[in-house]
């Protein structure tokens, strides 16, 4: 994971970290949750190649050329961040805002940051988010009042990223055992096994019978 350094002025607003040690490495069975808050997200796939202001780790800003995919983001020097502008709610406006958004996808697809094997956004343990968060803050200067919708963005990516696996992955007539055999690329291979499980269990049937309009 690319590491840098936090903006010293900018303080977590979130819950309490919890302890990862183990967690990370082995986390819960899948857990149920009920329907997440929509959010208002700028377009994702492609940001734009606008200016942007860029942040330098003598806390000088610059307009340049933004960078135009997740891993160019993820390849910034460690001393350099990109300042996201917000407006009252907390939404991320202008031209990093697509920015931010698409490296958010990115985000919700490591394991490490958002495990597969919870089912639902709000049973995922606190320390998830505040890592994830972490990481953000290393890429971008964000305002305080833009967490909450920085997690509900990585949220709905994440569970974008989960039906996208099981349209994908799953087809009809295949037995647990046969989906669970071939874990995806940069995917961790526990946390498929647990995912897939929890496809083929009574109650991911009656979650998706219940959803049926």
């Amino acid at each position: 994971m690319p590491r840098g350094r936090r903006f010293r002025n900018i303080e977590f607003q979130h819950t309490s970290v919890g302890s990862t040690s183990d967690r990370s490495q082995q986390p819960d069975e899948p857990h149920t949750q009920s329907g997440s808050q929509s959010e208002h997200a700028p377009p994702a796939d492609r940001p734009d190649t606008d200016d942007v202001d860029v942040l330098d780790g003598l806390g000088r800003v610059r307009r340049t050329r933004g960078p135009t995919r997740a891993r160019d983001v993820w390849s910034l020097p460690e001393d350099e961040k990109i300042v996201v502008h917000c407006n009252e709610l907390g939404q991320p406006i202008k031209n990093a805002a697509s920015i931010l958004s698409t490296f958010l996808g990115s985000v919700a697809r490591k394991g490490q940051l958002c495990p597969l094997n919870y089912t639902k956004w709000n049973e995922m343990l606190p320390s998830y988010k505040v890592e994830l968060l972490r990481v953000v803050e290393t890429k971008f200067v964000l305002p305080a009042n833009s967490h909450d919708w920085v997690l509900k963005s990585v949220n709905r990516k994440w569970k974008e990223y989960k039906a996208k696996l099981k349209a994908d992955w799953k087809h009809e007539g295949m037995t647990e055992e046969e989906v669970a055999r071939v874990c995806p690329p940069d995917v961790i291979s526990h946390q498929w096994r647990e995912l897939v499980h929890y496809w083929f269990s009574e109650r991911a049937q009656v979650v998706y019978i219940f959803s049926i309009p």
